[in-house]
């Protein structure tokens, strides 16, 4: 089976062993560490699979981010990942969750046989058109926002234009929403009681799961963008063009 893998390692030896070892199998490698890699590399040699290597420190929190914008692209979101760690304990409620995003957690203390097994299994159901990698269900809108009428306008325009709604009326009630379900884009307003915008992307970014995109809708004009997490993609000042909301989020979401 002829596929491309891109391995993301910093660890040389262990990078090259696999490298070979995939190769052996007849299939493309391509191997880089983290301080060699971007989102472009990755979608220039469009990829059936990635192995992400997850160690303490630094290279742990740098997967993190490279996860999140594979799965923030509409061109790279689908494309399945292997995650190689000795640090990574998750539950397995969270497990089970980023299956959903086509993520799989490998103990790094695997026997190499039982991996390339495993890589053989991940490229064949991947390659099933509707079993495991694919969804024909688009992945609905979430609008947080205080403001009922503001909400209820919003939510109005984006079922007209054929999206999939749910909404929140402050961060609190989000944070439980996005603890249950995934979404494939936040409008996120920054005033609101009990959990503000600000408070509710701090929250949001401490979980330890790709993150959706989220657009910042604000009356305020002095939003602090520098210390945004990397996956709010976009502020918009209100009050705001409808049509101008609309164009950006078509790049993130499709009608049902």
């Amino acid at each position: 089976m002829e596929a491309r893998i891109v391995i993301i390692h910093n660890d040389e030896n262990m990078r090259d062993l696999l490298t070979l070892s995939l190769k052996r199998e007849g299939w493309q490698v391509f191997g880089y560490s983290y301080a060699w890699i971007e989102l472009a590399d990755l979608k220039q040699h469009r990829p059936d699979l990635i192995i992400l290597d997850f160690t303490v420190g630094t290279a742990e929190g740098t997967g993190w981010e490279l996860l999140q914008l594979l799965k923030m692209d509409d061109t790279t979101a689908k494309i399945p990942v292997l995650i190689t760690t000795t640090a990574l304990h998750l539950s397995a409620e969270v497990r089970g969750y980023l299956l959903t995003r086509y993520i799989k957690v490998v103990p790094n203390s695997f026997y190499l046989k039982t991996f390339l097994a495993l890589v053989h299994k991940t490229l064949t159901l991947a390659s099933q058109a509707g079993v495991l990698f694919s969804s024909d269900h688009p992945l609905p809108i979430l609008v947080v926002d205080d403001t009922e009428d503001l909400r209820e306008a919003i939510v109005t325009v984006l079922r007209l234009e054929g999206y999939e709604v749910v909404t929140a009326p402050d961060g609190l009630v989000a944070l439980e929403i996005v603890s249950r379900a995934e979404h494939c884009l936040i409008l996120l307003d920054m005033s609101m009681p009990i959990m503000n915008g600000y408070e509710f992307l701090r929250a949001y970014d401490r979980q330890l799961r790709p993150h959706s995109p989220v657009i910042i809708l604000t009356g305020n004009t002095e939003i602090l963008t520098g210390i945004l997490p990397a996956f709010v993609i976009d502020v918009i000042p209100k009050p705001f063009e409808i049509s101008h909301l609309l164009k950006l989020i078509s790049k993130y979401a499709q009608p049902v």
